[in-house]
């Protein structure tokens, strides 16, 4: 039965007309692509690009206009309603899907492309991005093939409830152009005879005939399905990859938008020298107690700003700031970015966004306050997030607009998520799960940010955390987006990988001679000792060396929770006076770890010995005297070396460099879990070729250059390789297989009820639980989620006795004694003693 609904009545949400929502959305996506700077003219012609992404926008929806969708939509019973919404008659991705198929078709057929190189496989771009507009992206050879008898009849029923008469209407006021909409309701009406020939199975060995019936739809997407796929196989080129990631993109972006009534957040001029503004107000005419130091960061500083005009802008989008730790990269890369953004304004006519992304937790927060501080120091008032957005999975969901600073506005937690995640600010302060999710992903909320990535301005800080299985796929990927999408990419290290090959033009220096930074400084004592030790033979050394340098901060970097605990037990109960005790973990909640950090950097009279893993290695601002090291890659080894004696203190830092073992016996605590033999062995080779034991660090970067090139030769490109052609052959749904973290061990979730506040947020957790409307429990549970993860850790599944899959384990405040402990956090040795709560 056709749907009776006119023009006015079909909806597309419950608060909007269906007509209305197409318009939009189709709008949104030619706007926000007619923004970009491109450059795709060896592939496509622009104007035909902007119109196919206006024809996904006006054709997303149109399955909405079936009777089914209609009934549901407008029901008022809410239990009537969720059935109606389970119904696949409702359903209507597929059905769009299926039209913008043919409408792209259609388009390019009038304009004689349909048969042209790269303009050919578009229709099945668009399909696959409408299809899963609701869900994430699945692999083209599945999509295309994914019909059957069910799907059929589906259809069939679809088919007859729209009224075309009404959908034609509804294209004419979009203007929908070149698209002949008699055409494509011939299309999905036909059908022909298919004959599958099959074997009988009564013994006779003779051959059975069934005739069936299909909708002439399934042939074209089965024959165009396989030309894509032979194309795909032959092509090996990121092209359609990356089309597709922006087209998706932008369709998600404008539906979101539009579906939530959001404003457009508008561009805001940065002030380019800033950043100088900032150095002059906060250090000029102070009494300089770290002038050597200083003086180095002025010279990088300086040096790199006077390359913002030296850049070729077409060729140089690949950069590296590769100069020693604690010379102040951070102001430096904000610094450049800024005033090459308003070079590229000028003399490209877009305005860059700039992403600085990080690969730890522990140092955006740390980060972000330095920008923060900018801003403040020189505007006088905090920057809003539509200037500087802070976003990780931990962080606020809380967007405030500069237009909004004077005015009253009632705060809508959903309408704020949706801004933050679509990085709609300025400058966005970001992790690297964040970043390279989006760049290799098939999921819809990280695709979602793309077409902001491009034309962007993007920093990339202590890229070594990188794993080098990545490198070439990386490589690949950066290059080609850089090159299509006009965006740039600022490589920050004092390690820097061979990623890429400076040899060959793929990146370019902003300093030309960094060698001249390394050999002047001395602030560190690298002592190695490649025999291995066990922990109480350790714990004796430590002891000694303690009590020997009275007066030295002291940091301690283990490889694992367990170790760092055994040795955080040990020197406590050294009792040694006059000290701050710290110890560092995952094992510590994220709120009880940041205070910890907070108290360390501010210096005081008071000694201080610190216990940590690596997490505080990378980025963590913090200056010790003496620091003893478990055995780790040379990346890492450098990385905690510029923890010691940072700002270039009177006398040297020392580093000691360890092989622990848990006894005389046991293996040594850099399992290859966590950091794989072949990087380990890679950094034993470099300290025996260098055939001494104490190593300067003005012996560093050669150190590190010889490291990085063993690496590149002996690593493996065979999960590069697999995950490119995965990518090439627009495999989505393998996607999955990329992970910048590996967990080698199942966790599960614990929520520590560590203070009162935590029992609060706890209470209302339970209230949100009990909420029946899913959206309504989400919006909600969005209002405390930062504040909840905030006593959030995760734990070793075989610890947390009772779990239930799916579900946040809770300990309360009576059960503390038993699974936490005030200094170092959950106790896994102990666990299961209490009763655990899940």
């Amino acid at each position: 039965m056709k749907t009776s609904f006119l023009l006015n009545d079909l909806k597309s949400h419950p608060d909007k007309l269906l007509k209305d929502h197409l318009f939009n959305v189709g709008k949104y996506c030619r706007e926000s692509l007619s923004t970009k700077k491109l450059n795709i003219e060896k592939y496509l012609d622009l104007d035909t690009f902007q119109d196919v992404a206006y024809l996904i926008g006006v054709t997303h929806d149109f399955g909405k206009a079936t009777s089914y969708f209609q009934k549901y939509i407008t029901e008022k019973d809410e239990t009537k309603k969720a059935k109606l919404k389970n119904k696949p008659e409702t359903h209507h991705g597929y059905f769009s899907s299926i039209f913008t198929y043919y409408a792209i078709r259609e388009y390019l057929q009038t304009k004689n492309l349909l048969d042209k190189n790269y303009y050919e496989n578009l229709p099945i771009i668009g399909f696959l991005a409408v299809k899963r507009h609701h869900g994430n992206l699945q692999s083209a050879d599945d999509e295309v093939i994914d019909f059957d008898e069910n799907k059929q009849e589906i259809l069939e029923k679809q088919i007859k409830s729209i009224d075309f008469d009404e959908v034609k209407r509804i294209y004419n006021e979009l203007s929908i152009f070149n698209v002949n909409l008699e055409d494509i309701r011939l299309k999905f009406e036909r059908s022909y005879e298919y004959r599958d020939y099959r074997r009988n199975l009564n013994g006779s060995g003779g051959v059975k005939v069934v005739t069936k019936k299909y909708l002439g739809l399934w042939k074209d997407f089965r024959d165009d399905g396989k030309l894509v796929e032979e194309y795909l196989s032959e092509e090996h080129s990121l092209f359609y990859y990356f089309i597709t990631l922006l087209l998706y993109s932008l369709l998600l972006d404008a539906d979101k938008t539009d579906a939530a009534n959001l404003e457009k957040i508008k561009r805001i001029d940065i002030n380019e020298n800033i950043v100088d503004e900032y150095k002059e107000l906060k250090f000029s005419g102070k009494e300089d107690k770290n002038k050597k130091i200083n003086e180095m960061r002025n010279a990088i500083y300086e040096e790199v700003i006077s390359n913002v005009n030296c850049i070729d802008l077409d060729k140089d989008k690949i950069l590296s700031l590769n100069v020693p730790t604690g010379t102040g990269k951070t102001l430096t890369a904000l610094s450049f970015a800024l005033k090459l953004r308003k070079r590229i304004e000028s003399e490209r006519d877009y305005k860059p966004r700039i992403i600085y992304s990080l690969p730890f937790l522990s140092i955006i927060d740390q980060n972000f306050a330095v920008f923060e501080d900018v801003f403040e120091t020189v505007n006088k008032e905090k920057p809003t997030s539509d200037v500087l957005l802070k976003h990780h999975h931990l962080s606020d969901v809380i967007y405030t607009r500069k237009e909004d600073e004077f005015e009253n506005v009632d705060k809508d937690t959903g309408k704020d998520l949706l801004l933050i995640e679509g990085w709609n600010s300025e400058i966005v302060v970001t992790t690297f799960i964040q970043f390279f999710y989006s760049l290799i992903s098939n999921r819809n909320r990280a695709i979602r940010k793309i077409h902001n990535i491009t034309n962007s301005i993007v920093i990339l800080d202590e890229v070594q955390a990188i794993p080098h299985k990545y490198w070439l796929l990386l490589n690949k990927t950066m290059i080609f987006f850089a090159e299509l999408f006009n965006t740039y990419f600022i490589f920050i290290t004092a390690t820097q990988p061979l990623i890429f090959d400076e040899t060959k033009k793929e990146i370019s220096p902003l300093v030309g001679n960094k060698r001249k930074y390394f050999d002047s400084l001395n602030r560190v004592k690298l002592i190695t000792n490649l025999e291995s030790v066990c922990l109480e033979d350790f714990k004796e050394i430590l002891k000694k060396d303690l009590m020997q340098n009275a007066n030295k901060d002291v940091l301690v970097v283990l490889n694992t929770i367990k170790s760092s605990k055994d040795i955080y037990d040990f020197v406590k109960g050294l009792n040694i006076r006059n000290v701050a005790l710290y110890y560092l973990s995952t094992n510590i909640i994220p709120k009880e770890r940041l205070i910890r950090i907070k108290k360390i950097k501010e210096k005081s009279a008071t000694r201080s010995i610190i216990v940590s893993t690596q997490l505080i290695e990378a980025g963590v601002d913090i200056d010790a005297d003496i620091v003893y090291r478990d055995f780790a890659p040379l990346d890492s080894i450098n990385q905690v070396s510029g923890r010691c004696n940072r700002n270039f203190g009177d006398k040297r830092g020392i580093v000691k460099l360890f092989i622990l073992r848990e006894d005389k016996d046991g293996r040594a605590y850099y399992p290859h879990t966590i950091y794989g033999s072949f990087i380990i062995s890679k950094t034993k080779e470099v300290f025996k070729e260098i055939g001494k034991e104490e190593i300067e660090e003005m012996e560093f970067l050669k150190l590190n250059e010889n490291y990085f090139e063993k690496v590149n030769i002996g690593k493996s490109e065979d999960e590069s390789n697999s995950i490119l052609e995965k990518v090439e052959k627009l495999k989505f749904s393998e996607l999955s297989d990329f992970k910048l973290i590996e967990k080698d061990y199942p966790e599960v979730d614990a929520f520590i009820e560590l203070d009162d506040n935590a029992k609060r947020i706890w209470q209302k957790y339970k209230e949100i639980k009990s909420i029946d409307d899913l959206r309504e429990r989400k919006k909600r549970f969005l209002g405390i989620k930062k504040e909840f993860y905030e006593y959030v850790i995760s734990v070793d599944k075989k610890y947390a006795k009772g779990f239930r899959e799916g579900e946040i384990g809770h300990v309360s405040q009576e059960e503390l004694k038993n699974y936490y402990d005030p200094d170092t956090g959950f106790k896994r040795d102990d666990a299961g003693c209490g009763t655990l709560i899940f």
